[in-house]
């Protein structure tokens, strides 16, 4: 039997994060998702007519390409079709083409890669992560392990079990009862470090990496970005355990959410707690399928260690 019954959840090894495709269904190797129609590109530094792209697979090295841009004909209005020869010379291993569900820039990777990332400001402009309407830059996975995470509260939203009654002439009562009904999820994620790429992935807003100012989203910006987020618990028996007893991991998935930074007051003598309130709704895939906003997971020791979650997140760099 593949689930792991019957043990006891303590603690937290952390949580990850990464922004959706434009069609809000998660990046994946096999289907990220750029821009649709057509899109400005003259913003985006070149050196020698090429833009960098970093891509990285998994807990694969970085890979860095010369995406060749000169040769375009417009760049303040570049098509998918355009753009799709330039990323094919650039790139090994890479299938560039149209999405024919969305009309998007698509790109597709052969194998069982399960996370995807792509960045810098040439991602961006290509609208990888919904950058062109949220911020960042581009695809990445934002983690927050080696005991990084306070706490995750995992309120459920239920819809309350209604009672409709007809009462007749002599005071009989027929009733119908419809059961409560799952509407989703409101978690709250709490770290104890600030991390402002994290800030720009769930809630939006601009983050000027030279002079490292952070500016949220205006009033009348009601539109947040979709992110997925995975949090990964170890598990164990009855009884005294040690640290290191897990009898494996507890994995929660949530296809979809969109969040708001909680309030982070300045106390005297006290550390400062950063909270991140976020919605998780039913969710629809590439394929038309529904969801539902969340689904579990145990794993056993030697599934956890193959996911080499340290092993994930982009480097934090600039470009």
């Amino acid at each position: 039997m593949a689930v792991i019954d019957r043990k006891e959840r303590f603690a937290t090894e952390g949580m990850r994060f990464q922004r959706n495709n434009g069609d809000n269904t998660v990046a994946t190797p096999q289907r990220f998702l750029g821009f649709a129609n057509n899109v400005d590109l003259s913003g985006v530094p070149l050196t020698a007519g090429s833009a960098v792209l970093h891509i990285k697979v998994d807990h694969n090295p970085v890979t860095t390409v010369d995406v060749m841009l000169d040769d375009l004909p417009d760049l303040t209005a570049v098509t998918v079709n355009e753009i799709i020869g330039p990323l094919t010379a650039a790139t090994t291993g890479i299938e560039w083409t149209m999405d024919a569900r969305t009309t998007r820039l698509r790109g597709s990777i052969a194998g069982s890669g399960r996370v995807i990332q792509i960045w810098g400001p040439l991602a961006a402009a290509l609208d990888f992560g919904q950058s062109l309407r949220h911020g960042g830059d581009g695809l990445r996975v934002i983690s927050f392990f080696n005991d990084e995470t306070v706490s995750i509260g995992l309120p459920k939203d239920i819809q309350d079990k209604e009672e409709i009654d007809i009462e007749g002439a002599k005071g009989t009562v027929t009733r119908m009862v419809i059961g409560a009904r799952m509407q989703g999820m409101s978690p709250v994620f709490t770290s104890k470090v600030k991390d402002y790429l994290f800030l720009v992935m769930a809630q939006g807003g601009t983050l000027d990496l030279a002079s490292g100012t952070y500016r949220p989203p205006l009033s009348n910006e009601s539109d947040h970005p979709s992110f997925w987020g995975e949090i990964f618990s170890p598990i164990y028996g009855d009884g005294t355990n040690k640290m290191s007893d897990m009898a494996g991991y507890e994995r929660l998935f949530l296809y979809t959410m969109m969040g708001t930074e909680g309030d982070i007051p300045i106390e005297a003598k006290a550390w400062a707690t950063y909270a991140m309130n976020m919605t998780a709704t039913e969710y629809v895939n590439e394929t038309g399928e529904r969801l539902p906003a969340w689904e579990e997971q145990t794993l056993s020791l030697e599934q956890f260690d193959a996911l080499r979650l340290l092993d994930i997140d982009a480097p934090r760099m600039a470009a």
